[in-house]
């Protein structure tokens, strides 16, 4: 495992090496002391550390002024509220996504709501004209390819999956050189003006395994991240699948299921069934591991549970981290032992 890790940090270095101002190394820091802060009830924190973090980069992320958002609504601050809408609005978020959301419910009674209507209404507008349709295009085309033979049947149609995986990893590799990485501000960060935290597209990376890989991404996705295409988190859980190793511990929160938990019942994991577990890990791995965590934008594992958690119980902000968590459902004792081995409940 020490070995693992020596040679693994000659190679992650590079995500944050870059000379000039990287989202990486200039704006994700900030943005987890903001979570943190958000976790902890403290919103005049949490925003001040938002505002620090627009000021590193040219364009946020839409999840991030739509959480400075709800943080100015809590401090009674209607000016940066709306302030920070109009970002979220320039991101193509539809404003009927905004009028739904508790958060900006009591703000809606506001005299100067129905003017901030107009306005978040003209930037979505400007949005949905500004965006690369032929680029949407092309991805909307790759994902639909890749899910033709996938729906109809798998295992009937293997081998046109494997060419038609070839294709896509090919097409989605001149596409990343000619465009860059897509990103919100290429392609917007919504479904029918819903957010979405994970596009379409990165499934299509995601096939792109180690026993089945015509191209490795991984280059492309750590470019992205430095150049805020990607969050961190995002382009680590990818990287994982495609690299098949989690060296980041991006998938360090899952659940086992089980719908017969007769046939289970009294064993020593029982007790870890049907509940959110991480695995443990011995506290020197845990260092070097949150050491390259840091080093890439990220926070520690022990905040990387706060988030996930808190995630998954509070649905006021924008926290992605609910997406990278697993869910398997097993019905047989020496698979869900296997699974849960090592691991600790989720409090």
């Amino acid at each position: 495992m020490r070995l693992f890790f020596v040679l693994v940090l000659s190679t992650v270095g590079l995500w944050a090496s870059a000379q000039e101002i990287n989202y990486v190394k200039a704006y994700h820091p900030i943005i987890n002391k903001a979570e943190l802060a958000i976790i902890d009830g403290k919103y005049k924190d949490a925003f001040e550390n938002y505002e620090k973090a627009f000021a590193t980069v040219p364009r946020a992320f839409m999840k991030d002024y739509f959480n400075a958002a709800v943080c100015a609504t809590y401090l009674g601050d209607a000016t940066n509220t709306y302030k920070y809408l109009l970002e979220v609005a320039n991101k193509g978020i539809s404003l009927d996504f905004i009028k739904d959301e508790a958060a900006f419910t009591s703000i809606q009674q506001d005299p100067n709501w129905r003017n901030f209507e107009k306005s978040f209404l003209a930037k979505k507008r400007e949005f949905d004209q500004k965006i690369n349709r032929s680029l949407q295009d092309k991805l909307a085309k790759i994902v639909e390819r890749d899910k033709s033979y996938r729906v109809r049947d798998a295992q009937a149609f293997a081998d046109s999956i494997v060419k038609i995986d070839r294709q896509n990893a090919t097409e989605l590799d001149y596409i990343f050189d000619k465009y860059g990485f897509p990103g919100e501000d290429q392609i917007g960060c919504g479904e029918g003006g819903m957010p979405i935290i994970q596009y379409p597209f990165y499934t299509v990376i995601r096939r792109q395994t180690s026993d089945n890989q015509t191209i490795n991404f991984s280059n492309h996705l750590l470019n992205a991240a430095q150049g805020g295409r990607i969050t961190p988190h995002s382009a680590s859980h990818i990287m994982a699948t495609i690299n098949g190793n989690d060296i980041f511990l991006a998938r360090h929160v899952f659940k086992i299921m089980s719908d017969e938990p007769e046939m289970i019942q009294g064993k020593a994991f029982s007790a870890k069934l049907n509940k959110w577990v991480f695995r443990q890990i011995d506290a020197a791995d845990e260092q070097r591991i949150n050491e390259m965590r840091l080093q890439n934008g990220m926070e520690t594992l022990a905040d990387y549970r706060k988030k996930i958690i808190f995630s998954l119980k509070d649905n006021r902000f924008l926290f992605p981290y609910r997406s990278y968590v697993g869910i398997w459902s097993v019905n047989k004792p020496n698979i869900a032992a296997d699974y849960l081995e090592g691991t600790a409940i989720l409090e």
